[in-house]
């Protein structure tokens, strides 16, 4: 089974980019059926406000639940994510004793809901707050307590910037998987995909670092310290990170098979606006640079296993996608 860890339904347009065409139901199907996948994890938009622009307060499904019951139509492709931001766990004004001590935020009643709507993980997760802020270790945790996986978008350092932050390095995500074992954490973005190498600078926690891996960055290292680490291969950033070095990046590749989530994070619906993570992937496999076996944890194993789907077919390295 080939399934994309990293779907959007939705219309992302801007002012500046109205001529594009919104992803829709139908059309993300239809782009399942023509790239050979399966099976496609839906990540619900507008839990943040960092995370959507203004024209999205107008759109036909601008909240989490909204998209998660239009997503329920098609159970037997799509599996819906909950999303919401750690802020909501604000404990509210607090009296001269409680200051003290003040109660932890507790998220778990509406993971229960989000559970009862059928949804198998939560993400992606944008708000813009470092990993190791206390409502995010509480949230993590009580995911882990409910067997959701957490998909979480990385950037660097910044007020008002689009994801969840952290120093090169990656320190804050140390502490974040030190407090929060239990729970499954997939990372994705720039500020995550940056730290396969290293040494890296602030600015390039929010870009697409190029050339050879010389030195290992935090990424490999925290993948081999913690189980629970996850990476989501989505985006330009995953797929810069795995091609900028032709030789280091089927090793990583290789090296952290049954931790690595083939996704696409295409977010408009138009013939240009496809991704090209499968067809290099089975590049490799057609090259004898990447493993028949990888490749099909990659491509879908370990999101079915995660997930706990059915695995219905094998990963299918020159599917109908296939270059």
């Amino acid at each position: 089974m080939i399934v994309d860890f990293h779907a959007h339904v939705g219309d992302l347009r801007t002012p500046e980019d109205s001529q594009r065409v919104p992803v829709t139901f139908d059309g993300l199907l239809a782009r399942l059926d023509e790239e050979g996948i399966d099976r496609a994890v839906v990540l619900p938009l507008g839990a943040s406000p960092e995370s959507t622009r203004g024209p999205w307060m107008f759109v036909e499904q601008p909240d989490v639940v909204s998209q998660i019951r239009a997503g329920a139509a098609h159970r037997d492709r799509l599996v819906m994510f909950g999303n919401l931001d750690p802020r909501m766990g604000c404990a509210g004004n607090l009296d001269a004793e409680t200051i003290k001590n003040p109660p932890r935020p507790d998220f778990s009643w509406i993971l229960d809901k989000f559970r009862e709507l059928g949804c198998r993980g939560i993400g992606e997760m944008t708000a813009n707050v470092p990993f190791d802020d206390p409502r995010m270790i509480r949230l993590c945790q009580q995911c882990g307590e409910a067997g959701l996986p957490v998909l979480f978008h990385v950037t660097g350092p910044g007020p008002g910037v689009y994801g969840v932050w952290d120093e090169p390095g990656s320190p804050r995500l140390r502490r974040l998987l030190e407090a929060a074992p239990g729970v499954v954490i997939v990372g994705h973005g720039p500020g995550f995909w940056a730290e396969i190498s290293a040494p890296l600078t602030v600015q390039d926690k929010f870009i697409y670092p190029v050339g050879k891996v010389e030195n290992e960055g935090s990424l490999p290292q925290l993948l081999r310290s913690f189980p629970n680490l996850y990476a989501d291969l989505s985006a330009t950033s995953g797929h810069n990170a795995i091609t900028r070095d032709p030789a280091y990046g089927p090793r990583f590749l290789e090296e952290f098979q049954d931790r690595i989530l083939f996704g696409t994070d295409v977010c408009y619906g138009g013939p240009g606006d496809r991704m090209p993570h499968l067809g290099t992937l089975r590049d490799l496999v057609r090259g004898n640079r990447l493993s028949k076996t990888a490749f099909e944890k990659i491509a879908g194993g370990n999101a079915v296993r995660l997930l706990g789907l059915a695995a219905t077919t094998g990963g299918r390295v020159g599917g109908r996608g296939g270059r």
